[in-house]
């Protein structure tokens, strides 16, 4: 079962319950399901989870990532007690206002634990569609666990926004490590490093996929694909993506829409501004003109 939540840009999470507690050993959760997110952070001690048909040993730094309708148990080591930061949130809501997850948690079956995790899909700009991983070895997040709980208990006037905003930081921090390591393991496997250094280096060269495979030491159509699994994006689109970002950094320099056109290799420039808009969502002029808003 998979749910695609849209552009990260676009989404307003909301912190539904939140706590940062040590759990005596021997504690345990489930087997349940719970009606929205949840993601929990071992700070000290070790615990197990299991989901999907898979049992995970935590330690200190692993996060748990899972949603609604993923049947799952976590318990505490019998070795002694461990310290969690827990969060419970929906991925968009207009509203920061908190739902409470309790009412509708529902008790289920030791067996109902094989039962698939729900795959949640975002879409990253610069990185395609991003399944979210479940588990993250990861550190420096217990700061922002403990701010968001700390929230909860004290609930002064606007807590819930300050809570959205520690969690969309925690969010964007899971992303940033997940493609950072996915595009770590596809350049170890692939040689597209290469490639996307040279796009990056002349972004106003118009760049042909087999010129860029060669670069590689790939055939075409095997290139393009390991660039698109890597990327989330074909050779010709990452190169259109790459002129608007450099783009951006000559418009804000002052440099003339025509100018940037020309640097940027578009002979063009209804052509090189129609691909801005369609990256940014908006002209070059528009672009210009927020950009001197005071």
């Amino acid at each position: 079962m998979k749910t695609h939540l849209g552009y990260l840009g676009n989404l307003r999470p909301t912190v539904n319950f939140s706590n940062y507690f040590q759990a005596p050993a021997g504690t345990y959760w489930g087997p349940r399901t719970i009606p929205d997110c949840q993601l929990i952070l071992i700070v000290s001690g070790s615990a197990s989870f299991e989901f999907a048909g898979k049992r995970l040993d935590l330690l200190p730094g692993n996060c748990l990532f899972y949603g609604s309708d993923t049947p799952h148990r976590l318990a505490i080591s019998s070795d002694g007690p461990s310290t969690l930061g827990s969060i419970h949130f929906s991925w968009d809501s207009a509203s920061s206002e908190a739902i409470h997850p309790e009412p509708t948690i529902i008790s289920h079956s030791i067996e109902q634990l094989t039962t698939p995790a729900k795959t949640y899909t975002i879409h990253v700009e610069g990185h395609g569609d991003v399944d979210i991983w479940h588990f993250f070895e990861i550190t420096k997040l217990e700061s922002l666990f403990a701010r968001i709980a700390k929230e909860f208990v004290h609930q002064d006037p606007g807590y819930g926004s300050i809570a959205r905003g520690y969690l969309i930081q925690i969010l964007t921090t899971l992303l940033r490590y997940q493609i950072d390591k996915r595009f770590r393991a596809a350049n170890e496997q692939s040689k597209i490093a290469a490639s996307m250094e040279a796009i990056q280096k002349d972004s106003s060269r118009n760049w042909s996929t087999p010129e860029l495979a060669a670069i590689s030491g790939y055939h075409p159509t095997y290139f393009a694909e390991l660039f698109r699994e890597a990327t989330g994006y074909s050779p010709k689109h990452y190169l259109v993506l790459e002129r608007v970002k450099q783009a951006q950094l000559l418009l804000l320099q002052e440099q003339s829409i025509e100018t940037v056109a020309m640097k940027m290799g578009y002979s063009s420039i209804h052509y090189f501004c129609r691909n801005f808009k369609s990256i940014t969502g908006l002209t070059p002029s528009e672009f210009k003109q927020r950009n001197v808003e005071l």
